[in-house]
Formats: C-alpha cells, sequence, structure tokens
C-alpha cells in the first residue's frame, strides 16, 4: 500500500450508459452496461481505498448507494449528441474535458495522479500498479503503447491534470472513421509531453482486466505468460530511453 504522506491518487471512470447508435460499438444494450458499470464500481469501492470519479455522458441516474459515499463523485451530462461518426474515443474524450472543467475532486487535487479506466472494466491489479508509482509525482504519464509507438491503450493510464488538458485540448484530431482514434491520440501526445517536462513511465506489469471491449465484445485477458511478461519487460525498458 502507498505510504499515507504520498501524492493523492484519483481514479477517474469513464461511462456512456446510451451509446445510441455509436459507431464501432458492439455492445449497446442499456441494462446489459448498467450491469457491467456497477459490478466495477463495487470493484474498486471494495478493493481500492481510493477515491472514485465517475463521469457519465448520457444523463444516468446512478444508483443511490455511489452518491452517498463519501469515496465517490458523480457526474453526468448530456454528451453524447456529437457526430456519431467520429466515435466513442471522440466522446470518452470529452468526459475527460468534463471532468477537468467539474470535478470538485480534480480541482481540489490538480498534483494527484490520475488514474483513468474505461468504467465498465476492472483492473485486477490495479493496486499493484498504483504502488509502484513514485511518491513525487514530477510529470510522470503511464500506458501500454505498441511497439510502433503509434497506438497507447486507452482503457487504463495513469497521468495527472496537465497532460489530461493538453490531451483534451487535441480532441478534434480524433475521428474513428478516418482511423484515428482516442489511442493514436493519446501516444502522440505521450510523446509530445515527453519532450516538455514530462517522463514516460512504463507500468510495472500489464493490466488485468476483467469485462468485455465495447468495440469487439471480445473479453479482455486478466493473466498472462511467463514469455508475455518477458515481452512486456523489454518492450518498456525500450521504451523509457528510446521513446
Amino acid at each position: 500500500m502507498r505510504e499515507e504522506d504520498s501524492l493523492p491518487v484519483l481514479l477517474l471512470l469513464t461511462c456512456c450508459v446510451d451509446p445510441k447508435g455509436m459507431a464501432y460499438t458492439v455492445i449497446n444494450d442499456r441494462n446489459t452496461r448498467i450491469k457491467q458499470y456497477y459490478e466495477a464500481f463495487d470493484f474498486y469501492l471494495e478493493n481500492t481505498s481510493y477515491k472514485i470519479l465517475i463521469v457519465e455522458n448520457t444523463l444516468f441516474d446512478i444508483d443511490e448507494k455511489y452518491l452517498n459515499n463519501d469515496r465517490v463523485e458523480y457526474l453526468t451530462f448530456n454528451g453524447n449528441d456529437f457526430n456519431k461518426e467520429l466515435g466513442k474515443g471522440y466522446g470518452e474524450v470529452l468526459i475527460i474535458e468534463h471532468a477537468l472543467n467539474n470535478s470538485k475532486f480534480l480541482k481540489e487535487n490538480k498534483d494527484s495522479y490520475i488514474i483513468k479506466i474505461t468504467g465498465r472494466l476492472s483492473a485486477l491489479n490495479i493496486n499493484k500498479l498504483i504502488d509502484s508509482l513514485p511518491d513525487n509525482n514530477k510529470g510522470y504519464v503511464s500506458a501500454n503503447i505498441t511497439w510502433d509507438r503509434n497506438f497507447a491503450y486507452s482503457h487504463f493510464f495513469i497521468s495527472n491534470f496537465k497532460f489530461l488538458k493538453y490531451f483534451v485540448e487535441k480532441k478534434d484530431l480524433i475521428n474513428d472513421s478516418n482511423g484515428i482514434y482516442f489511442e493514436n491520440l493519446l501516444s502522440h501526445a505521450i510523446k509530445e509531453m515527453n519532450k516538455n517536462g514530462f517522463y514516460f513511465l512504463p507500468l510495472l506489469e500489464p493490466t488485468r482486466i476483467k469485462g468485455v471491449s465495447g468495440s469487439t465484445g471480445n473479453r479482455y485477458v486478466d493473466d498472462f505468460s511467463i514469455l508475455d511478461l518477458i515481452i512486456f519487460k523489454i518492450k518498456n525498458f525500450y521504451f523509457k530511453y528510446f521513446l
């Protein structure tokens, strides 16, 4: 566990209960999505000690048990009425932007580590990943980046307020229909910020995710072989010095 005097950590869960025909989204059933969200919310409440910021973009009335929990801040807004051809990644950036502009938790802790997680997913090894973070956040960004350095997985990454502010300012570059995804912009932002006072910090290990991809319907991998871990370590060692 992190020491009490360590920099604060905030979990940012991005949510869209009703995709309303979003392009490149296969899980559209509202009730299925609500069930998956609640399972993930409960996981983080039961298995972590951190504050949780939940931001949803279809004006969904969340269960009161979350509203009555001091560790939870819930924001919902009408943020899903944009051109659906831009894709769900564009909508997710709007969610992050709404969080930056409206969250009490964020305004109180602008220097905190922000763990951005897709809200339907449970990161089973989240505490291990958080415990590996330096106590002094000098502008670290952690993510899983592909070998070609053009794609950073967006379902789980670690940054801070300043990085996310820079990232959302570039949101109009995202267009799923043109093959420019959230993950491409995230990778680009990491490389650019790495040149301007931020530091890329490889994740300690791959995220073990329990849940289903909204884009493909496939289940995420929640365990890894020794070979997978060795390859992951080699890639991260390379990126630490040559990103």
